[in-house]
């Protein structure tokens, strides 16, 4: 996927015979050859440097990840990785006087909410107080990645969803380190969201990634698990150890076409969150079965587009609400 690729289309053969019998010159015919090097260079080049970004996942420059051996610093940050980072940068630099509440997670995370200021304005509608709310979803997002951002946030009264899904499990990364920006204020303007309902796979193609994935990906599932669920852990351990909430919040999936076929490990997943809900005493909430979702509210298997966001949401807003009465945040400033 986002590997570009170039067709070039050569004369037909005989083409020649039928145009005037004076060919190109010697210098022409150079020129030419000399001009089709280069194009097929640059789009060689283009082809590899694409494949590279998209392997590379969301990790940024400022950002060094050890997972077992190491993997070391990657260039190239993603939009919203970028985006969570400034904004991690900014509420250290200056601790809000409401209640912080903020979404961790991959872009399934990223894309299950329609905006910021959209899901604060709903917090309040649905009875809870002014927040300082921010979806931090960003793509391939590592659970060591979000271990190594709450250790960055300040120590305020703060709400943390930690959104997970079976993607959360498939990463060998075991630890994390981060380096903020400076602060800005405002902050820069940014694109929530990649996908959108006017451009959603068709049930066939959907299908074929579930098939893709029990092939590819559940393997990899199987081998990292034990890993990612001890990180998992760990990141529960760390809020609490700020003083922040954690609460696991199960992301949404794409049911109508993924019907039985994951049991298996989302039985797995869910019986692991269960046991870290109870063994820390922290919320876990899911909404799959509730929002009652149906396949065109997916762009695939894992990522929403409009329709599904504004049931998401609201769903996630009344949760919240709830929550920050429950835990006595009354918010402070308007």
């Amino acid at each position: 996927m986002g590997t570009n690729r170039h067709h070039h289309t050569a004369d037909r053969p005989g083409a020649a015979s039928q145009r005037s019998p004076v060919g190109p010159g010697p210098a022409f015919v150079l020129v030419v050859v000399l001009a089709m090097t280069v194009l097929l260079t640059a789009c060689a080049a283009q082809t590899t440097a694409d494949a590279a970004a998209s392997s590379a996942g969301p990790a940024a420059s400022p950002v060094s990840a050890s997972a077992g051996g190491g993997t070391g610093a990657r260039a190239g940050a993603s939009a919203d990785w970028s985006h969570t980072l400034q904004v991690v940068a900014n509420l250290k630099d200056a601790p809000p006087d409401k209640p912080v509440v903020v979404l961790f997670g991959g872009s399934a995370a990223r894309e299950s909410t329609i905006s910021d200021s959209s899901w604060r304005d709903q917090i309040r509608k649905k009875g809870g107080p002014a927040t300082a709310a921010y979806n931090l979803g960003s793509r391939n997002r590592t659970l060591a990645q979000s271990v190594a951002l709450v250790k960055q946030m300040p120590k305020v009264p703060t709400i943390v969803f930690i959104g997970v899904n079976l993607g959360s499990f498939t990463s060998p990364q075991k630890t994390a380190t981060v380096s903020l920006p400076a602060p800005r204020t405002p902050l820069p303007a940014y694109r929530q969201h990649t996908y959108t309902q006017g451009r959603i796979l068709t049930a066939t193609k959907k299908k074929a990634l579930m098939q893709a994935w029990l092939t590819k990906r559940y393997p990899v599932f199987k081998r990292n698990y034990a890993g990612s669920a001890g990180v998992l852990a760990a990141l529960i351990e760390a809020c609490q150890e700020r003083g922040m909430k954690p609460v696991l919040l199960e992301l949404p999936r794409n049911t109508a076409i993924i019907g039985h076929r994951l049991d298996a490990p989302l039985a797995r997943t869910r019986t692991t969150c269960r046991t870290l809900a109870n063994k820390y005493d922290i919320p876990f909430v899911s909404f799959v079965a509730q929002a009652k979702l149906p396949d065109s509210s997916f762009y695939d298997l894992w990522h929403l587009v409009e329709p599904g966001r504004r049931v998401w949401q609201g769903l996630l807003s009344a949760r919240t609400a709830a929550l920050l009465e429950e835990y006595g945040y009354d918010g402070g400033g308007s």
